[in-house]
């Protein structure tokens, strides 16, 4: 019998208000997955980083998962 192949991935996530202003969100992302190097990313929405961990979980799932 074949184990299947372990994928495993890391997210981390810094989140800060620019300024200390309410609606100033500023996140920046770093994420791997398997052994590839780290992606920086900065968002500035709370749909962009739903987007990037969407995606980021996607990549580690290598197909779309979907959440209920």
């Amino acid at each position: 019998m074949e184990v299947p192949e372990e994928r495993s991935g890391s997210m981390v996530l810094r989140a800060w208000l620019e300024g200390g202003e309410p609606g100033a969100l500023r996140v920046r992302i770093l994420s791997t997955v398997g052994t590839d190097e780290a992606r920086p990313v900065a968002v500035t929405s709370r749909e962009a980083v739903h987007a990037a961990v969407q995606s980021w979980l996607d990549e580690l799932g290598a197909g779309p998962m979907t959440f209920s």
